[in-house]
């Protein structure tokens, strides 16, 4: 009985100390987020890379900070960089898709590391982006209220000329649907996705010159989180300049 008793507790601790590690690494990443410290996120992606996923749940995680860093790497032109992040990020959506092939937010992945390759080369979009769509859409197929895929949708709207089916309004309605699902399932505590998306409402307020529902998104988004460089030091500002000078 005494040696099940021990067991069982090195089994807990082991469980216990993994938990706690990979909400480390979620607290490292938030923190790189909020202070635009991309090199930090690199390392802490790095780190969690090197551990062992053998959850589903794992696996999302990692593929959630190849997203982010990619993104930044895209929008830097690193495109050396962004290529590396997309294949490995690839490998493991594959996997999951393997293990479980009913996961809606998998697909929102895959359509969104597709988007990535054609914000690397736009003459890829031709054929590629009719894929990336039929990703994103499937996700929403198997969960309209899948996080992920609503704003892989709302990303596309938004990016996409009204000629060729983009529409502001849409992306508005699907970033802010995400952002209510993230606030109901309580999934917004050390969550850089959360502000993220926040802050795609307000980029996409300001597109539709809606500069009053954007001033209360940023202002909401520095209640949340005062520390948030990018939006405090820049965007915010940005926008106040803005309404001065449209006054």
């Amino acid at each position: 009985m005494c040696f099940r008793l021990i067991s069982f507790s090195i089994v807990f601790l082991a469980f216990s100390l993994q938990a706690y590690a990979q909400a480390s690494y979620k607290e490292q990443i938030y923190n790189a987020y909020v202070h635009g410290n991309m090199a930090a996120w690199a390392r802490t992606m790095n780190a969690f890379e090197n551990q062992k996923q053998v959850t589903v749940n794992e696996k999302l995680e990692l593929i959630s900070y190849y997203y982010g860093y990619t993104a930044y790497l895209v929008g830097t032109k690193k495109a050396d960089l962004a290529y590396k992040n997309i294949a490995k990020a690839e490998k493991i959506i594959h996997e999951v898709q393997h293990e479980a092939p009913k996961n809606a937010t998998v697909y929102a992945f895959k359509g969104s590391f597709i988007g990535f390759r054609i914000g690397l080369s736009k003459f890829k979009a031709m054929y590629l982006g009719p894929e990336s769509n039929r990703n994103t859409s499937y996700s929403l197929a198997l969960d309209k209220n899948n996080i992920q895929g609503n704003v892989d949708k709302a990303n596309t709207l938004f990016h996409t000329p009204s000629l060729f089916g983009g529409d502001k309004e849409k992306s508005l309605q699907g970033y802010l649907k995400a952002v209510k699902l993230m606030e109901l399932h309580k999934m917004t505590t050390n969550n850089w996705f959360y502000l993220n998306v926040l802050t795609l409402v307000a980029k996409n307020q300001i597109a539709l010159e809606q500069y009053s529902a954007a001033k209360s998104t940023y202002e909401k988004i520095l209640l949340f989180e005062p520390d948030y460089e990018w939006v405090k030091i820049k965007l915010f500002p940005e926008l106040l300049q803005k309404i001065k000078d449209n006054d």
